[in-house]
């Protein structure tokens, strides 16, 4: 079997050096540009840093689309801006292969021109994978990643691409860290796993640990985090969306609940000291984040500006998602990698409407 991961960042770098160390009859091809594809191509091998410890894997790489020929999956990792280029090089490559969609957002109407139905599967990952340097890519946070139908696919007929890309993923051996399984309203977690990006993309405007130094924050939580959290919830309802939540990742009424919960005078600072033995010494990093340490355009249109664009879709308005792309595109026309304060982040947000 051969597998090609088309735009190997640190997720398709991660999962496709693990398959390629654990699956060894698997051919895996890393379809890689720019300073991490170098490094990797003139090494041979890929860096893997996890619970594992650390693993130098030797593994293919080429910069041309074209080298998913052949494939019969073809896992699409690229940054959902990327996403309708990426496809149109090499959808004239990737013949029958199943397409699997492993991104941030909702691409599916982005694929959709150039994958035949019954081709695309698509996914969702809660984990969080760093890549420090380039050749190198680490494991910050296990979690599960879940595959299935495409929106407005039927669940009874388009489940079994999904569970074949499970039962490959599930030879990996990852001490547990990873969980990959197979689910019939896999849109459902997508929209879930969307409102969590857009709450974390919200504490990258100032580089907070979005655990210790954002939703432990009772400012932070109160005027920023937590009229993001209840702004999807209210826009997923009008859209009559059903949200499905997955091992170790609350759903969003959870998550509302939890921060609510941390309100509270003394619960709330009981809580915040767990989540510092937690996540100081592991944080979660976000996407969003490193590329705008590295003057990168980022994905935020497609995770708080699509919540934006679906609210204004049902007549309705967005103002804290929509104030987290404007911000974020400040940040991104500044080009040197500089943040706001978390003070400043709060002082814009006190500004927006009541009952925002």
């Amino acid at each position: 079997m051969k597998v090609s991961v088309l735009g190997a960042g640190a997720i398709g770098s991660m999962f496709g050096g693990l398959l390629a160390r654990d699956a060894p009859d698997v051919e895996v091809v890393l379809i890689v540009r720019g300073e991490h594809g170098r490094t990797i191509g003139e090494r041979g091998t890929i860096v893997l840093e996890g619970p594992w410890g650390t693993s130098e894997v030797p593994i293919a790489t080429s910069a041309d689309p074209a080298a998913v020929a052949g494939s019969q999956i073809v896992f699409v990792t690229v940054k959902s801006q990327d996403t309708a280029s990426a496809a149109a090089a090499a959808t004239p490559h990737w013949g029958n292969a199943a397409i699997v969609s492993i991104q941030n957002g909702m691409n599916d109407g982005r694929l959709a021109p150039f994958v035949s139905p019954h081709q695309l599967v698509m996914g969702m990952t809660a984990t969080n994978i760093a890549l420090p340097e380039p050749g190198r890519v680490s494991l910050q946070l296990g979690g599960a990643t879940v595959f299935g139908p495409a929106a407005g696919k039927s669940a009874a007929t388009d489940m079994t691409a999904a569970d074949a890309v499970v039962a490959l993923l599930r030879r990996i051996d990852c001490r547990r860290k990873l969980q990959f399984l197979a689910h019939p309203n896999a849109v459902g977690v997508r929209y879930n796993k969307l409102a969590i990006n857009a709450v974390g993309y919200a504490s990258c405007l100032s580089a907070s640990n979005f655990i210790t130094e954002a939703l432990a924050h009772p400012e932070w939580r109160q005027i920023v985090g937590l009229p993001i959290v209840r702004e999807c919830g209210r826009v997923f309802h009008l859209a009559g969306i059903t949200l499905e939540r997955i091992p170790a990742v609350p759903s969003l009424p959870k998550l509302q609940r939890r921060l609510e919960l941390m309100n509270a005078p003394i619960v709330g600072p009981m809580i915040a000291r767990v989540a510092r033995r937690l996540f100081n010494r592991r944080p979660i990093i976000f996407s969003l984040q490193q590329d705008l340490q590295r003057g990168k355009p980022t994905e935020v249109d497609y995770i708080n500006g699509e919540i934006v664009r679906l609210a204004e879709s049902l007549g309705s308005s967005a103002p804290a998602n929509a104030l987290v792309v404007q911000l974020v595109r400040e940040l991104e026309a500044r080009g040197d990698g500089s943040f706001l304060s978390r003070d400043e982040v709060i002082g814009r947000f006190v500004a927006l409407p009541s009952g925002s």
